[in-house]
């Protein structure tokens, strides 16, 4: 209490006062720089942790974008391994079809060079026709003196090349 006494004779009522006052609004002062750089802490933190959900957002996406690529990846494999195999059939096909054309163009020789010795024009262009394709799609030059014999041939009618002398009647047809 002895204190206070000092502290009441030296000062007067009023100047304690303004001096209680001056430290009350110094220390609301205090407390509002306080709460403004809470506030901009809590900002700067709310901003942190926007950015890291953001970047965890950002790297969910990459990890989706990861798989969705992947599955791309192998329905791309896929299809170049179903490509490759539809290559190989068509490949396969190509190969059976000239087989069968060049034994066509072989049977037709054989028929009108050895056997009738003569040819109407309807074979001709049929195996022309056949001869055609058959070159179109890489074939060898055997066959190209065979098409020089049936070209050679004399041409008829196709009511003269039915009758054989035998009667029988002929047509290579398709």
């Amino acid at each position: 209490m002895n204190e206070l006494n000092t502290l009441f004779t030296h000062y007067t009522f009023q100047e304690l006062l303004v001096v209680t006052i001056g430290l009350l609004l110094a220390g609301q002062g205090i407390w509002k720089l306080i709460e403004f750089y809470y506030e901009k802490y809590q900002i700067q933190v709310g901003k942190k942790l926007n950015k890291d959900e953001w970047e965890r957002n950002l790297a969910d996406s990459m990890e989706s974008m990861d798989k969705k690529i992947d599955k791309l990846y192998d329905q791309n494999k896929e299809t170049h391994m179903r490509q490759d195999k539809t290559e190989q059939t068509l490949s396969i096909l190509q190969e059976r079809m000239q087989e069968n054309t060049r034994s066509f163009l072989i049977d037709a020789h054989n028929k009108f060079c050895y056997q009738l010795k003569k040819i109407d024009d309807l074979n001709l262009q049929s195996i022309e026709r056949h001869y055609l394709y058959y070159k179109t799609a890489g074939g060898d030059t055997f066959i190209d003196q065979l098409m020089v014999d049936i070209r050679a041939l004399p041409r008829v009618g196709v009511y003269q090349l039915n009758q054989q002398d035998d009667g029988d009647k002929v047509w290579l047809g398709n």
